[in-house]
């Protein structure tokens, strides 16, 4: 099972445990995360705007997504889909986005890719959680 795969699911029985309907993947959120994490990996700095990069919620327009509502999750990790989940859901503001009810669709990025063929890797993460206007 790939990263992304892993991840998502683990975000969504997070998700089913507080009554909410699961996160789909989008395939321009995925972009938007991507390019998010890609940048941080080649920065090598954890953050969510980086010096000449437009802020998530202009990625996410950038990418063709129109939202209602949006947030981003990042995280640094050695770990692989449960490390990243535990970090997320044990910090109050990243919890608060992943179970937003306003949100409905995800885009997940890491990097480098899990195809490194080194398990301890450290990898940047990001996650676009967001909601399609209308």
């Amino acid at each position: 099972m790939s990263l992304i795969t892993e991840t998502t699911k683990g975000l969504n029985a997070e998700r089913a445990k507080a009554g909410l309907p699961p996160l789909t993947p989008d395939d321009r959120l995925m972009q938007s995360a991507q390019q998010h994490s890609d940048f941080m990996d080649k920065a090598k700095t954890l953050t969510h705007q980086g010096e000449n990069e437009p802020p998530f919620d202009q990625r996410i327009r950038n990418a063709g997504y129109v939202s209602s509502y949006e947030e981003e999750n990042i995280a640094w990790t050695t770990g692989g889909a449960q490390e990243v989940v535990k970090l997320w859901m044990g910090d109050k503001p990243h919890r608060d986005n992943i179970l937003n009810p306003k949100i409905t669709n995800l885009g997940l990025g890491i990097s480098p890719p899990e195809n490194t063929g080194d398990a301890s890797t450290a990898r940047y993460w990001a996650l676009d959680l967001a909601a399609p206007l209308g």
